[in-house]
């Protein structure tokens, strides 16, 4: 993915970034895409780790827009 991109929103360049997920403990961590429903479990959420896509955050330098991509 390019770090330059237009904002769909104002035609404004927009910056990369990134989400940050603070978990049930607050270990902060990088977000994650996975396909299909959630499959809750006693001990979190099953995943197939061969399945996880980080996601890339861009945001509006003007505007504010978010956009994410799972790459």
């Amino acid at each position: 993915m390019a770090s330059s991109k237009t904002c769909p929103k104002c035609g404004r360049r927009m910056e990369e970034g990134f989400t940050i997920d603070a978990g049930d403990h607050s270990v902060q961590n990088a977000s994650f895409w996975h396909p299909g429903k959630p499959d809750k479990r006693w001990y979190g959420l099953k995943i197939d780790k061969k399945q996880k896509r980080k996601i890339e955050t861009y945001r509006c330098t003007s505007c504010h827009y978010l956009e994410s991509y799972a790459p």
